[in-house]
This record gives C-alpha cells, structure tokens and sequence, in this order.
C-alpha cells in the first residue's frame, strides 16, 4: 500500500471518465492534432492516455488551476 500525501485538491470533471484530481498529476503532455491526447504522468510514475473530450477538459482544467483567476474564484470573501 503506497500512500500519497496531494497537499491541495483540484478536480477535473472528464465527459466520459469521472473526476481526476489535478494535484495528482506529475506531469502532463498534450497535442491538439490531429486529434487531442493527453499523457498523464500520476504521482506514482504511471502514465496513463485521454483522449478527444476528455484530453481537452484536463488541458483546459489544468490551465485554469494554474492561473491566477483560479484561486481568486475559489477563494471565499471574508467580510
């Protein structure tokens, strides 16, 4: 049994797959063309493909999370 300590949890709604967990990932490669694809090295080291829809939600996911705009969303006004 491997435990694994995501100090932050950022999912990812997939069309067809369920829900990943961003904070999971290790590295992530995407190509658009021909068609989308994206390579998800987990934290572990396995690797594991998505494909059309599903690439294309983790891309767009992964972008907003690493942006500026996602933590100003999420964040709750305290007045």
């Amino acid at each position: 049994m491997h435990i694994i300590s995501v100090p932050t949890v950022f999912t990812c709604k997939l069309p067809t797959a369920g829900w990943i967990n961003l904070a999971q990932i290790r590295q992530l490669q995407f190509e658009k063309s021909p068609s989308p694809i994206a390579v998800v090295t987990w934290h572990n080291g396995d690797k594991q493909e998505f494909f059309g829809d599903n690439a294309t939600a983790i891309m767009e996911s992964w972008l907003e999370a690493s942006s500026n705009n996602y933590r100003s969303k999420n964040r709750r006004n305290i007045s």
